[in-house]
């Protein structure tokens, strides 16, 4: 190891000493997960002290629409007695929280017949899902894939499916070639085209971006759905055809995703239409996308905003005003994110996605 660099990196460069160029999918998940010094083992990257804030961090608004938006559904399902609550990548259990929350008061006999799971990895963020949701601790558990069971599901993923790992294309003169990662004392870590790949057929554009983790995520959540019925509920920001959208972020700030490998988060959009494809192969539908804002809007965010604020103090009003506005506003999150819902073939469209159906 290097003195500049840590254990994420000196690793990598091993691999690659030993094999050759690895592809961006590769990178990623030593980057991400794979190892203990791994950014989402080892990092605290939510949060203003950490690397980036997500919505439900920012207003508890987010938690309250997604969680009106999952009881609503499961009163057009008939209310059935017992559903599976389902998180993807929980992060501090600030959603989740705010979720078990809102139905207590809205939607009681939803969440006593809701049994929890947590789809999470790193030990460090289990811990403070744990004492965030300390109260539901009898009802509550940590797996890395999705329950079994015979009961409809209800699941949210928030800013999940952009962390996984992509293998990227690139178009050339001659065929498309995967974009790799090389290393050398010259310039540390660096791309480099593999060899030309006969066996795909990207879409038209220069570059194509693929994730297999974020297609059998798909796939899994729609059989689910297929089965037993329910509600998925994906908000993530979404790829850019034909364009790059692997990005490093630190400390709040654009960061070189071949640099400070373990102390940034990679992560790149969601191509939608992909896990939309999945969906259907598995017999379930996907709706959407749409955006954010106009999502939220349509949920009722204006009036819950106008509900918090008649009473708050003039800061606590300040806040609520720019939590409303990040989350919604086309210059905040409220363009560049977009939501899909999932469910399954008897399901009824859920709220916000009846003209989408």
């Amino acid at each position: 190891m290097t003195k500049s660099e840590g254990p994420v990196a000196a690793l990598a460069r091993r691999i690659i000493q030993a094999q050759g160029p690895i592809s961006i999918a590769a990178l990623m998940r030593l980057a991400n997960t794979a190892m203990p010094d791994s950014y989402y083992q080892a990092q605290q990257p939510f949060g203003a002290a950490g690397d980036f804030v997500t919505a439900p961090e920012i207003s508890q608004m987010f938690g309250e629409m997604l969680a009106l938006a999952l009881a609503d559904q499961w009163q057009r399902m008939g209310c059935p007695p017992a559903v599976d609550l389902v998180e993807l990548g929980p992060g501090r259990g600030v959603l989740m929280a705010d979720i078990l929350r809102t139905w207590r008061q809205a939607a009681p006999a939803l969440l006593v017949g809701a049994s929890i799971t947590l789809i999470e990895t790193s030990e460090r963020l289990k811990a403070q899902q744990a004492e965030a949701l300390s109260a539901h601790a009898d009802n509550l558990s940590w797996s890395t894939a999705l329950p079994d069971g015979d009961r409809p599901m209800l699941l949210v993923a928030n800013e999940f499916f952009d962390a996984l790992p992509i293998q990227q294309f690139v178009r050339f003169e001659d065929g498309w070639r995967e974009r790799m990662v090389h290393w050398d004392e010259a310039r540390g870590f660096h791309d480099a085209m593999g060899p030309l790949v006969t066996a795909i057929t990207p879409p038209q554009g220069d570059v194509w971006e693929f994730s297999a983790e974020a297609v059998e995520w798909a796939a899994a959540i729609a059989k689910r759905l297929q089965q037993q019925g329910g509600l998925a509920l994906i908000v993530d920001y979404a790829s850019l055809p034909g364009q790059s959208s692997l990005r490093g972020v630190a400390q709040h700030r654009r960061a070189s995703p071949l640099e400070g490998l373990g102390a940034v988060d990679l992560s790149a959009g969601v191509d939608f239409a992909a896990l939309a494809n999945e969906a259907s192969m598995a017999g379930a539908a996907a709706i959407g996308t749409i955006t954010q804002g106009h999502y939220l809007s349509a949920l009722g965010i204006h009036a819950r905003h106008a509900q918090l604020a008649a009473n708050a103090s003039p800061s606590k009003k300040r806040e609520l005003d720019a939590g409303l506005q990040r989350l919604i506003a086309p210059d905040g999150m409220g363009a560049c994110f977009h939501v899909m819902a999932m469910i399954g073939p008897q399901d009824p469209p859920p709220a916000a996605f009846e003209t989408s159906a």
